[in-house]
């Protein structure tokens, strides 16, 4: 096995794959934003390595395993392009980071601050918890996505739908297409055609389409039903022609 050191690209690699890990579950800024002088030297292990100077392509075959910053991730192959920014790995990738896991069957970065995790993606930390095909992520935006849908769960409850989005700096949640929360600790389980929570703000979830709404023995229907988690005392709905409440 050969043993490879360098300072960017494969540490460039290695952080966008714990960065999916970490984003998906919504960890905190300074997790994801660490400048370069904090960041800890890479290390690369793999059966065979390229590197063409000219090009800036690196090539890993084989048991590929770097650290990286305290996090190791393996996986069957790699690649990255000092030029561009761009990389892959593949073939079960899985990351490991402290209280951190992701694993997937493909990383892809993007550029330098966009990623995506493909393929069977299930990532963890501590109670937070996130299911799905394909978790896509820009660091610079805050901003995440679901395209083909997925689960979402923390102590708090579960957030499925068949799209989903969200911003990590505002707590802000979107899903759409079957859109289904539930919230054991409040008693609460609603859905609707979509679902927008507002987390950092009010704690708002706004149901629409179809929208539904159980807690302890009271059951709200509507085309549109605002919910305020946070309170359990408030809860707002606005009906529409084919809208109606029930309690």
């Amino acid at each position: 096995m050969r043993r490879f050191k360098t300072a960017a690209g494969w540490a460039a690699l290695a952080a966008g794959c714990l960065l999916a890990s970490a984003v998906a579950l919504a960890a905190p800024e300074g997790e994801t934003q660490k400048t370069e002088s904090q960041k800890g030297i890479s290390e690369l292990n793999a059966d065979t390595v390229e590197y063409n100077v000219k090009t800036g392509q690196m090539k890993a075959e084989g048991n590929v395993v770097i650290h990286y910053d305290g996090g190791v991730v393996t996986g069957a192959s790699a690649a990255y392009n000092t030029k561009t920014s761009t990389g892959m790995m593949t073939g079960g990738v899985v990351a490991d980071k402290e209280d951190m896991h992701l694993d997937c069957d493909r990383i892809e970065l993007v550029s330098k601050t966009k990623m995506r995790a493909i393929g069977n993606v299930h990532g963890w930390q501590k109670d937070k918890r996130v299911d799905a095909p394909i978790v896509e992520y820009d660091n610079e935006e805050g901003y995440a996505c679901l395209p083909e849908g997925g689960s979402l769960s923390a102590a708090e409850g579960t957030f499925t739908a068949d799209y989903m989005e969200g911003w990590t700096k505002t707590e802000h949640a979107k899903g759409v297409g079957n859109a289904h929360i539930i919230s054991p600790p409040r008693d609460f389980e609603g859905g609707g055609d979509e679902a927008e929570y507002f987390g950092k703000e009010t704690g708002k979830l706004v149901l629409t389409g179809h929208a539904w709404a159980v807690q302890e023995n009271n059951t709200l229907k509507s085309g549109r039903l605002t919910v305020f988690l946070k309170d359990r005392s408030n809860t707002e709905t606005v009906t529409n022609e084919e809208g109606k409440e029930e309690q």
